[in-house]
């Protein structure tokens, strides 16, 4: 239950230390100059140390969760759970990430008086492997929602619409790709398609799978209660 719990508390810890606490929300545009950059890492100094140092933290909670999901798809899949195994390995790349990147954040605040150019590349290194890295997060919500759909049982674990959501997101990360060309506009890292779509939907299946397996728990030890 309390790894179940996790995909909600993640989206929550995380989502506060690091876009509200860490001043991401939305990030500091790709466009500004290595001397806006740089003043405005002086600026928000503590609060960005604070925010990606919790989010450090907090983004461990995804490696509890995704053992209880592959847990979970594991039965559906039968003698062959190829999905579980991809949906595993997707689950600990992300988590790498979403440990990793924050700590690059919270070392480009470490030194206000640092060069604005090693301000501006430890930034840009940062979010470059949290947005490129989403091919690894797009298998696994992609592996567990097909296993989802692949639930025949009467009383499924995920809602249909929780399985065509984690396969909607994964698919939704791919225009990620053209991050790189772009220093504006809704493909930009703070833009419209890798922020704000992307992250909204990644949150909402995180919450989504995790409510629907804390369900199917709860109505295991409620049976397991009444025998």
């Amino acid at each position: 239950m309390i790894a179940a719990l996790c995909g909600v508390m993640f989206d929550l810890f995380y989502g506060v230390s690091w876009t509200v606490i860490g001043h991401n929300l939305p990030p500091a545009s790709p466009a500004l100059s290595a001397v806006d950059l740089a003043a405005f890492y002086v600026l928000h100094h503590n609060a960005i140390l604070l925010g990606n140092a919790l989010a450090c933290l907090f983004a461990a909670m995804w490696i509890p969760f995704t053992a209880q999901l592959a847990l979970t798809m594991r039965p559906i899949e039968g003698d062959f759970p190829v999905l579980t195994i991809i949906q595993v390995i997707g689950g600990g790349i992300t988590s790498w990430a979403f440990i990793f990147c924050p700590a690059i954040w919270a070392a480009a605040a470490y030194r206000p008086e640092a060069d604005p150019m090693i301000t501006q590349a430890m930034n840009d290194t940062g979010f470059f492997l949290f947005n490129l890295t989403y091919s690894a997060t797009s298998l696994q919500a992609i592996s567990a929602g097909i296993t989802g759909l692949m639930d025949k049982r009467p009383n499924p674990v995920f809602p249909r619409w929780v399985s065509l959501w984690a396969i909607f997101t994964g698919f939704v990360f791919v225009p990620i790709t053209l991050m790189p060309f772009f220093k504006t506009g809704p493909f930009a890292w703070d833009g419209l398609v890798t922020f704000w779509i992307g992250f909204a939907a990644f949150f909402v299946w995180a919450a989504s799978m995790g409510t629907a397996m804390m369900q199917e728990i709860r109505s295991r030890m409620q049976t397991a209660a009444a025998s």
